[in-house]
């Protein structure tokens, strides 16, 4: 049986409750992202450790092989978290669920379709990527069972967007610190038995039932009124949901474009090993880009539901603030990254990568730099269905990308790859977007950027300027030590950020931390 205070959630519908939520919701949701990269960084050298170079190398080919069939999602989660946080604030039950039935519905063909497309990869598998004949039937059947987990989670995992959309990121990741708990405890039970990628593979199944059985039993004590039927939909609601998702689905596209493809055009065309110094620093991009995704997914229920109330004022008060908590959270991280990422590679993974990976690691986060500012208002986009144009432009951004790094890849190597990455990024971002979202919340081009962009980047200098002194002053020894100086280097950020919204701090910030801690410690 669920707390009072879940049931309370439930029966709750009001605005008040899901602003009062927002806070604890992106602190939840930055968390538990931070924790299953805590989990990864720790179990990557026991697996290591424990399999090999060979094993773990075809078991992350398998991983990332059967990755490229989330493209079949069709954006399909996205138009769930949209109607169904939509008909919650509107009391259009029948509509919330017509639209989930129908997303579900379309997810267990695509499922059926991962299957077999899963079982074709893990016939031809060890023959397109040479896999050594002793490992050739376990990475036949590491492949089918990473696809039938891939199957599992689009499509009962169409139901997790129930949760989101109705502003309840702490319950989903509860269940997510779950299954992180299953898949690390059987990862490190089974490698310690002997067993191989077979055994992993099993893991990480059993950790995503566990993880989506959690969704469907949550999601149902938390919006009783909604009935799932796996009957064919409605062609309206197939049109009306497909609507939405096409363009969610283009930005997948674009976003596989923007940072899967850059590895494949250095193998093409510089070498194969050039692509170890880039994918390193690629990594660290997409490290920095999970912990903001995290705090912006939580803004599209918020944003659907200020908009099916008509609440404008609040709208844009989540633009303003959401931004400046975005940029607040983003930018020490890549000023570290931009100003000392050299020595964070040199430190570790080895000083021969120090130069190359960092320089590419310095381009590619400044294209972070300002992509993250608009982060917050592409999310608005999507909780008020305005996210055609970001769609559009972001597969113009991707296409470009390609297409630049190609060109340059030939005169500056993998430097010209990234270069090819940043200057389409810095067009959309710093040209089309700020523009764009006069429309969404009626801010112009101006306010945007003087008024909410440029208090929080100028409030930056000063802890960039310590972050120089102390890279070059007290060069770090060792990953500790550059920690603990990243560390100690933080209060100058928040101090400085502190002072500039000190009467926003002092009216809303620290009584709505203080409430939202109150309120999750009441029984």
């Amino acid at each position: 049986m669920f707390p009072p205070r879940f049931n309370a959630g439930k029966r709750s519908s009001g605005l008040a409750l899901r602003v009062r939520h927002i806070a604890r919701n992106v602190l939840f949701n930055w968390f538990g992202t931070i924790a299953n990269m805590a989990v990864g960084l720790f179990l990557a050298p026991f697996i290591l450790h424990r399999l090999g170079d060979v094993a773990v190398g075809v078991w992350m080919m398998a991983v990332a092989a059967v990755a490229y069939f989330g493209l079949l999602d069709l954006g399909m989660q996205s138009s769930v978290l949209r109607f169904v946080s939509k008909g919650h604030e509107q009391k259009d039950h029948r509509g919330a669920s017509e639209a989930i039935s129908a997303a579900l519905w379309v997810r267990i063909q695509i499922s059926g379709l991962v299957l077999l497309l899963s079982a074709a990869l893990a016939w031809i598998f060890p023959h397109i990527f040479k896999v050594p004949a002793a490992l050739a039937s376990d990475a036949r059947e590491a492949v089918l069972l990473i696809g039938a987990t891939a199957a599992v989670s689009m499509s009962i995992g169409v139901v997790g967007g129930v949760l989101s959309a109705l502003n309840r990121y702490d319950l989903q990741n509860y269940a997510g610190l779950a299954q992180t708990a299953v898949r690390a405890t059987g990862i490190v039970l089974v490698l310690r038995a002997g067993h191989g990628i077979v055994a992993l593979a099993v893991c990480e199944l059993v950790a995503a039932l566990v993880y989506n059985t959690l969704l469907v039993r949550i999601a149902r004590r938390l919006y009783p009124e909604l009935r799932i039927r796996l009957n064919k939909p409605k062609i309206e609601t197939l049109k009306r949901v497909w609507t939405y998702s096409s363009y969610a689905f283009l930005t997948t596209v674009a976003i596989r474009l923007v940072y899967q493809t850059d590895n494949l055009v250095v193998g093409k065309f510089v070498s194969v090993a050039a692509v170890t110094p880039y994918g390193y620093a690629n990594a660290l991009c997409r490290y920095a880009d999970q912990i903001v995704g995290a705090i912006g997914a939580t803004f599209v229920p918020a944003a659907s539901t200020y908009e099916a109330a008509g609440d404008t004022a609040r709208l844009l008060m989540l633009y303003k603030q959401g931004t400046r908590a975005t940029l607040a959270v983003s930018l020490p991280i890549l000023i570290t990254l931009i100003l000392r990422g050299r020595s964070f590679i040199g430190l570790w993974i080895g000083p021969q990568y120090s130069h190359d990976s960092g320089t590419v690691l310095v381009i590619l986060c400044t294209a972070l730099l300002f992509s993250f500012a608009n982060r917050t208002a592409s999310s608005i986009a999507y909780g008020i269905e305005k996210h055609k144009t970001g769609a559009i432009w972001a597969i113009g951004e991707g296409v470009a990308n390609l297409a630049l790094s190609i060109v340059l890849v030939h005169r500056y190597g993998i430097y010209g790859v990234a270069i090819g990455t940043l200057v389409p990024s810095l067009f959309v971002h710093l040209v089309l977007w700020p523009g764009y979202v006069s429309k969404l919340v009626g801010l112009s081009y101006s306010e945007v950027v003087w008024r909410v962009w440029a208090p929080v980047y100028l409030s930056s200098l000063p802890f960039a300027i310590a972050t120089y002194a102390v890279n070059a002053l007290f060069p770090a020894r060792n990953l500790m030590v550059f920690l603990l100086q990243a560390i100690a280097l933080l209060p100058v950020y928040y101090i400085v950020i502190g002072l500039v919204f000190r009467s926003y701090v002092r009216d809303r910030i620290i009584p709505r931390i203080r409430s939202c801690f109150l309120d999750g410690a009441r029984p």
